[in-house]
């Protein structure tokens, strides 16, 4: 049982690894295939750190490297829009960062029911409208049509906004990185049964087939070579799933490769007990607008 004891002892997600007791009830064959897939899941770890490792990297590079340059009186401070350049290149590159990181804790959180939910009685339609509009001038950056349509004037159901939020820019900021230029995107908003269901749909390059079954999966990276500057830890897609259980919901792929993709999420219409709206669980204008170049740092700010 010696392997055994080192796959264990290294993998250290617990809801994934069968205990001693466990393992000795299975057969040769069994024992076998779990060690592999032990021994697999240990493997996607290892990747995993690699790829934050390198998200993390990149961006401290170019900081440093402008630090170094400031420090060594390269740099003209006379020279008002170097110094902005400079500037933004320290910001955008500390957000993509705050992002890997915000989305990796938020995630590890979402798994270990350590995440709090804070449900309200709101208008759905409003609030992703809301958010399209404040996202529509980075898909113009691209020359990205963002087009919203819905068949309802209003949809009250008990969400947490900040987390819809999150959902809906996630998929958004998604697909404009994997849309080619003057392309459009497509959200589409309605009631099926009594879910409401809501669609974000791409003309873009689509996910290898090979990807789809695993997309959500925070372990695994992106397959596609032709956009691999754009290829991340894959946490992302992930928050979506867990954020999206987290209020009884469900989330789809559709993608054909060259093509495009559509996520449909599905969300239960049920209200509070309390119907009072509480203004203080929305995000303010600044908290907004933060959180946007947050989400929107790896593509551009």
């Amino acid at each position: 049982m010696g392997m055994v004891d080192n796959l264990i002892n290294n993998v250290t997600h617990e809801d994934e690894v069968p205990s001693r007791a466990e393992l000795t009830k299975l057969s040769k064959e069994e024992l076998i295939n779990k060690c592999i897939e032990i021994s697999h899941y240990k493997s996607l770890q290892e990747d995993l750190l690699l790829n934050i490792s390198h998200d993390l990297r990149s961006p401290l590079s170019v900081i440093l490297s402008v630090l170094q340059c400031y420090e060594s009186g390269y740099l003209d401070e006379n020279n008002n829009s170097k110094m902005e350049q400079y500037t933004r290149n320290i910001k955008r590159n500390s957000l993509k960062m705050l992002k890997l990181i915000d989305n990796l804790i938020d995630t590890t959180r979402l798994e270990r029911d350590y995440y709090n939910i804070e449900r309200r009685n709101l208008d759905v339609v409003s609030l992703i409208e809301n958010t399209i509009s404040s996202i529509d001038r980075y898909a113009k950056q691209k020359n990205i049509s963002l087009i919203f349509d819905t068949n309802i004037e209003q949809c009250v159901i008990a969400v947490d906004a900040e987390a819809l939020d999150r959902i809906i820019v996630n998929l958004i900021s998604n697909a404009i990185k994997f849309s080619f230029e003057n392309s459009n995107i497509y959200v589409n908003l309605w009631k099926s049964s009594n879910d409401l269901i809501i669609s974000v749909k791409d003309e873009g390059i689509g996910i290898p087939i090979q990807d789809q079954s695993k997309i959500f999966d925070r372990f695994i990276q992106c397959t596609n070579k032709k956009n691999s500057e754009h290829c991340g830890s894959g946490i992302g897609l992930a928050l979506v799933e867990h954020l999206t259980k987290a209020h009884g919901g469900s989330v789809e792929l559709n993608s054909i490769e060259n093509k495009g993709s559509e996520f449909i999420i599905k969300l239960p219409i049920i209200k509070i007990k309390e119907n009072v709206e509480d203004k203080k669980n929305l995000l303010s204008q600044k908290d907004n607008v933060q959180m946007l170049e947050i989400e929107f740092s790896d593509i551009y700010l």
